[in-house]
């Protein structure tokens, strides 16, 4: 029997994504179960574990390859020795059917389209330099090696074989640096790819003679640029946007900093407060449908966290019954898992609002975009140090912008107004976020 292996969808939204590496090849022996791949999504990557059990056949699609889902990836055979030729067959059939009926998305960039040296930690899918099966079938990461996309590319540029190396990540994972300390101390068994990778072959020359490099987009950057600019054709953006005094709610955070064992930022407290004024302001805590807006009564918090080369959103879920040191240790291992390509689907999709904060650049005050279904996401500026009047009198004070974007669908200007004032009340009167 033939047993066709289908990309899949590890979320809602995803229409393709890219398979970042194999870890089968043709002739292995699976079990329902076992991961044959890892794959990445625009949000994360992660291991793609096989439903069936079987021989694998053929591999149809390369490491590095960004498709759509439900390509057949890989054909798996019931029983060793079954000729799956025919099925194979159909199977590439199948793929150009699908193939001809998408619209071309970015290629994935590959070792010798990218720059090998200059360019920065970017979650980009390469293949990795590893034997190729010997019947041409695309190489295939040997099973028990794990190795993050950043450390995949920087390994094919490089030529290094990736079984030779020890990570370093989590759970063994080979990282960025576990290459770097192979490349410097000679024993990465660098090959010849290295000379064919140390220029990228996107550089381009102005009249004027000043050189230009143009670089492919990475899978996640692709996937990015597509969700939001459907996301700001067609929501209909409205902003507010409210100064808040936060003297107090500084004094706050440093008084249970000098409590052993606490680290709260000011950051965590904004979150406590919003999951507050959402339970009192459902419309802004709601998801667009179409024919319909849900109202969530749990305020589930998504957390915009900067990964290399794009943006991740994990999920604080239920924040309105967590106390801010709960708030403050969730945030910081979901911020930890995101960096670490970790993250599970069901703790970066959904969510109810975000909160997208840059003020650690000194950012004064932005306007972000609202992630669908949302219907609202508050941007957290930096805090100034200016004069206010207090009681009559001009005295040093701390003011942080929050600027509110809402879906003009389902949110009101009254609705945006009287949530950003139940906001700066919790945060100027911040005893109350400790109840």
């Amino acid at each position: 029997m033939i047993l066709e292996q289908l990309f899949p969808a590890k979320s809602p939204t995803m229409t393709e994504g890219t398979l970042v590496s194999w870890r089968v090849k043709p002739g292995d022996q699976v079990k329902v179960g076992d991961v044959i791949a890892e794959l990445q999504t625009d949000k994360a990557v992660m291991d793609w574990e096989s439903s069936d059990a079987g021989v694998v056949a053929e591999l149809l699609v390369p490491a590095g390859a960004m498709i759509p889902v439900n390509t057949v990836a890989a054909v798996f055979t019931s029983k060793a020795g079954e000729n799956a030729a025919e099925g194979i067959a159909k199977a590439k059939a199948k793929n150009a059917k699908l193939a001809a009926g998408n619209a071309p998305v970015a290629p994935a960039m590959t070792a010798e389209a990218a720059p090998a040296a200059t360019a920065p930690a970017a979650v980009v899918a390469a293949p990795v330099t590893t034997p190729a099966a010997s019947n041409g079938a695309p190489a295939a990461l040997p099973k028990g090696v794990r190795v993050s996309p950043v450390a995949a590319k920087f390994a094919a540029a490089q030529g290094v074989d990736l079984r030779a190396l020890k990570g370093s990540g989590p759970d063994g994972r080979i990282i960025r640096r576990d290459v770097e300390a192979a490349v410097a101390s000679g024993t990465g068994k660098i090959g010849s790819s290295a000379a064919k990778a140390e220029k990228p072959k996107a550089k381009l020359t102005r009249a004027d003679g000043a050189a230009v490099i143009e670089q492919p987009l990475s899978p996640m950057r692709a996937i990015i640029g597509k969700r939001l600019l459907e996301a700001k054709t067609q929501i209909p953006h409205f902003y507010v946007t409210e100064t808040v005094e936060v003297s107090a709610l500084s004094a706050l955070r440093e008084q249970l900093n000098a409590f052993d064992g606490f680290r709260i930022t000011l950051n965590d407290l904004i979150v406590r407060a919003s999951a507050l004024a959402l339970r009192l302001h459902p419309k802004v805590n709601a998801t667009w449908h179409g024919t319909s807006v849900k109202l969530h009564d749990s305020a589930d918090i998504s957390i915009a966290v900067a990964i290399p080369d794009g943006l991740i959103t994990p999920i604080v879920t239920k924040a309105h019954t967590k106390s801010v040191r709960q708030l403050s240790d969730d945030v910081r291992a979901l911020a930890k898992k995101a960096v670490d390509g970790k993250l599970q689907p069901a703790e970066f999709q959904g969510g109810s609002f975000t909160i997208s904060n840059l003020g650690m650049f000194g950012i004064e005050t932005f306007c972000a975009i609202i992630t669908p279904p949302q219907v609202a996401i508050l941007a957290v500026g930096g805090i100034k140090d200016v004069p206010v009047v207090r009681h009559g009198q001009i005295v040093p004070g701390k003011m942080l912008s929050l600027t509110l974007s809402a879906d003009h669908r389902a949110v009101d200007g009254a609705d945006a107004a009287a949530f950003l004032k139940t906001l700066r009340e919790l945060l100027e009167a911040p005893a109350a976020l400790l109840a």
